[in-house]
């Protein structure tokens, strides 16, 4: 029989596993030894003994790697809303301001549109579009909130599918109970842990 050498120099003792690991079913963007490394923190957690066991972990893999792919989405969508939000919350000042000054809206807005620009060119100008955003009343987290109430309407499908693959995981992990309660709890602990870890890397990552 053919055998696997993961990141860890294990070896898997049979194909189709061998065949499954190889060419997992990734998008273009995403990382095969990452998709190794959870399967390989969830067999650290089921201990797979049979072929089937090994399926099981597999399956449990794909599922899990679904949950974390729509999470990865949707930080994806809000970190693409990060413009148009800074941009809005501008245009909200200068359109305020425009009224009293009789400029006309659409040239608010084209300065907002400039004056976005060097948040994302020169981190070095944030603090003073912060203290901008202060004096008009903003709080400091206010392009991350305009940012999410930008992305509502792209952010609820994603929620759905997230909420759609942990039902797939769990009605999985229901199924494989019924014939191996140990290794199906077990499973579940190691999906739950690798989920945790990539929420709290997320959260760190935005502080």
């Amino acid at each position: 029989m053919s055998e696997l050498k993961s990141s860890k120099n294990k070896t898997y003792p049979f194909d189709i596993l061998k065949r499954l690991l190889d060419a997992p079913q990734l998008l273009p963007h995403e990382n095969k030894e990452e998709f190794i490394q959870l399967f390989e923190s969830l067999e650290a957690y089921g201990k797979p003994q049979t072929a089937r066991d090994y399926l099981a972990v597999h399956q449990a893999t794909v599922l899990t790697w679904d949950i974390l792919r729509c999470q990865k989405m949707k930080i994806g969508v809000l970190r693409s809303h990060q413009r148009p939000a800074l941009e809005s919350l501008l245009r909200k000042i200068k359109v305020g301001a425009a009224v009293k000054k009789g400029i006309s809206e659409k040239v608010a807005q084209s300065e907002a549109r400039q004056l976005a620009a060097p948040w994302f060119e020169d981190p070095a100008s944030r603090p003073t579009m912060m203290k901008v955003f202060e004096k008009a009343g903003y709080p400091p987290d206010a392009i991350e909130v305009e940012a999410f109430q930008l992305a509502l309407p792209a952010l609820a499908p994603i929620e759905r599918l997230i909420v759609s693959a942990q039902k797939r995981l769990d009605r999985y992990l229901e199924d494989l109970e019924r014939t191996s309660k140990a290794h199906a709890r077990a499973l579940r602990a190691a999906a739950e842990k690798a989920i945790a870890e990539h929420d709290a890397a997320v959260s760190a990552s935005r502080k």
